[in-house]
């Protein structure tokens, strides 16, 4: 082999060595967001579950932090009655440590504080006499 084989494969063998590199890169970096968004989803059922037991209120809106996970910010926003004692809520959770990663879920809850008070979910109707 000569000199200029050697140096051709050389030059072959770094750029493909560097493809390389970007590919374990690339796939390093959809493995942390992967882990990020299973991690959001697993804390924002976590926040809806608290709002159906009535732990977070779901007549008015709220944020914060997470204690288990400090750098994950949620919020609950609630929104107009759609029936007696039922709001859409909206969990919001997300992450902007580099990368920004949100996840979000809309659930339809009942007021877990009329929950087994029938007489309260109905709403007041008038009784016409003869």
């Amino acid at each position: 082999m000569t000199l200029l084989e050697v140096l051709v494969a050389m030059a072959v063998f770094l750029l493909a060595l560097a493809g390389i590199a970007q590919l374990i890169e690339f796939g390093t970096d959809n493995s942390v967001e992967a882990a990020r968004t299973t991690t959001g989803t697993r804390l924002c059922q976590s926040k809806m579950a608290e709002a159906e037991a009535g732990v977070v209120s779901v007549t008015e809106s709220s944020s914060g932090t997470f204690e288990e996970e400090p750098l994950w910010q949620w919020s609950v926003e609630i929104g107009a009655a759609v029936a007696v004692n039922t709001y859409p809520v909206t969990v919001r959770v997300w992450i902007d440590a580099g990368r920004k990663v949100e996840v979000s879920l809309t659930q339809i809850i009942y007021d877990p504080n009329f929950m087994g008070n029938g007489a309260a979910a109905v709403a007041p109707t008038t009784a016409e006499g003869p």
